[in-house]
């Protein structure tokens, strides 16, 4: 995990990553909170698209909070469970993410991710009718599993 961890470190900051409950309580600890496969994608896919991907922005000021890990804090899982909602993304169990790539709308992301699908390292699912690429590593059976919100 070290290794990987300072290959994430190449393109993103832990702040880009978590919530910032999670990073004000955990810090850099919160990197054992990820599962490594969704970090290993996500690098594997950051250098072969070979742009900026943006992530969370809570700490430069941005109003993006919640498209890394997600914590019960965070006001999406408060609010399912203000509702008596069962709240199991895959946000919450460090298997998911959102990202914009920098010059790219999420359709084309998406769109490239399925033509080299076999070279990636694990298995995903992507969020389709979206205008943010959604990507998880949550087992499917397939190699690129495309879901509807």
């Amino acid at each position: 995990m070290k290794e990987l961890k300072q290959r994430v470190k190449q393109y993103f900051g832990l702040k880009e990553l978590v919530c910032p409950e999670v990073y004000h309580k955990y810090g850099d600890r919160a990197w054992s909170f990820f599962d490594p496969r969704l970090l290993e994608t996500l690098v594997y896919l950051r250098e072969k698209i070979d742009r900026p991907f943006y992530v969370n922005n809570w700490d430069q000021g941005g109003s993006y909070s919640q498209r890394g890990l997600r914590c019960n804090q965070c006001e999406l899982v408060k609010s399912a469970t203000m509702q008596d909602r069962i709240y199991m993304s895959a946000h919450s169990q460090g298997q998911g993410i959102d990202f914009d790539v920098e010059g790219m709308q999420a359709h084309e992301v998406r769109k490239l991710i399925l033509e080299i699908q076999e070279e990636l390292p694990y298995p995903i699912r992507l969020e389709n009718h979206v205008c943010w690429v959604h990507l998880d590593v949550r087992e499917t059976g397939s190699q690129v599993y495309i879901f509807n919100p």
